[in-house]
């Protein structure tokens, strides 16, 4: 594998965008999909990282407004439908896998 490919393969999951099924409002803005950055340990502060792997809402919560953009808070996330609580709290967990659990978990 080449240098280029490597970083590339490497910075991956940086970044990954979930769509919502109902849209957040914000004002006169709408948006339709939310961006997540894959969270370092900074990000992490105040939430287990065990509650984030079960998908807990409350853990998901304090760590969304640090890694999403457009910024949303914790409040704007608990006000979010179940569906996409659930798929944002989902890609949290999946960046917190190593490959090799990504793998045999079939994520991969």
């Amino acid at each position: 594998m080449n240098d280029q490919a490597e970083v590339t393969e490497n910075n991956a999951r940086e970044t990954v965008s979930v769509d919502l099924d109902t849209p957040l409002k914000r004002g006169d803005q709408v948006f339709h999909a939310v961006v997540l950055r894959k969270p370092k340990g900074g990000a992490l502060r105040g939430a287990k990282v065990v509650d984030l792997l079960n998908l807990d809402l409350v853990a998901a919560s304090k760590v969304v407004p640090r890694i999403s953009s457009p910024v949303i808070t914790a409040q704007e996330f608990l006000d979010m439908e179940g569906e996409d609580c659930t798929a944002i709290a989902g890609e949290i967990a999946a960046f917190l896998l190593q490959k090799k659990q990504k793998v045999e978990a079939g994520l991969e």
